[in-house]
């Protein structure tokens, strides 16, 4: 029998079996709208090869794609930003809590209308060489003047330098042969209508086909500039002409000129010809001429730096 003090109507006294908290439903991915970033180049970026992003100069790898930025090209600024002012820090005074100074005008950086001054220069300047340029290419009266201008120009340097130099002439001329009425003082007897000239066999080695011409001054002289009239000026093309000649001073200095197959003066600067007193040319070569076998000089002429 049921014990007295056992509750009628209880039921089974057993503990409930444990439940396990069940995971709460996974939520939806969402989805993220990214937005494309922005490729503003800007002067000194590094510019990948492969996609075109611009990057800082301090990167080694594109911030796009990765790309190693070993190659990029570094981004310029166009030439005419230059010519644009560049707006400098904004420096004020003390004052007010909105950082003007109601007590005083608006302060100017230091140095700024100094740099704004010279930026309009440069603005009136490269206005001025576009519109210049422009009529000197299109416009003939202004290219004609401009042209005109500038050998002025030239013409007055070139006497300025031409100034420095004193003549030194020669006293006396040999040579080892001469054609008959061509003797060695036509070369440096100061009248280019004259000329000293030899027989020359440009196929004849021998020391007997040399032609050399001798020059003495009456003191010690120092040269530094020789003017060669090659040839007979008014018989240019009927007597070869000097192409190589070999100096050679009283100080045993030497020297090789090369010239050129033209009636015009040829200047030639002179180092070694220092404290001499003669000086022997030798020509080592010439411009051959179809009417005979010779060589021609009309004259040269010797200058010495003014001290």
């Amino acid at each position: 029998m049921p014990d007295d003090d056992t509750d009628e109507g209880l039921g089974d006294d057993r503990e409930p079996d444990a439940v396990l908290p069940q995971a709460p439903p996974s939520p939806r991915p969402r989805r993220e709208h990214r937005t494309a970033r922005a490729n503003t180049i800007q002067p000194g970026h590094l510019v990948c090869g492969d996609c075109g992003q611009g990057n800082a100069p301090a990167r080694r790898f594109c911030s796009r794609c990765g790309s190693e930025l070993n190659e990029a090209v570094v981004a310029r600024a166009p030439w005419w930003h230059r010519l644009r002012p560049r707006r400098g820090p904004r420096i004020v005074s003390l004052g007010a809590a909105d950082g003007t100074d109601r007590g005083a005008g608006p302060s100017v950086a230091p140095g700024e209308r100094g740099r704004k001054f010279w930026v309009g220069i440069k603005v009136v300047a490269g206005f001025m060489f576009f519109v210049s340029s422009f009529l000197y290419a299109s416009y003939a009266p202004f290219r004609n003047e401009v042209n005109r201008q500038v050998t002025a120009v030239r013409t007055g340097v070139k006497d300025v330098v031409e100034s420095r130099y004193s003549p030194v002439r020669p006293d006396g001329a040999v040579a080892a042969k001469s054609a008959k009425g061509h003797a060695p003082g036509k070369a440096i007897d100061m009248n280019t209508a004259t000329y000293w000239s030899a027989s020359y066999d440009p196929d004849d080695p021998s020391a007997d086909n040399k032609v050399s011409l001798t020059m003495k001054f009456d003191r010690v002289v120092s040269l530094n500039q020789l003017i060669i009239h090659a040839g007979a000026v008014d018989e240019f093309t009927d007597h070869g002409r000097p192409r190589r000649v070999f100096l050679k001073f009283t100080n045993e200095k030497q020297v090789m000129l090369t010239l050129q197959d033209t009636a015009k003066p040829q200047k030639f600067a002179l180092k070694n010809a220092v404290g001499i007193k003669t000086v022997r040319i030798t020509v080592a070569d010439v411009f051959p001429s179809p009417k005979g076998d010779d060589v021609a000089v009309s004259e040269l002429e010797f200058f010495s730096l003014l001290s």
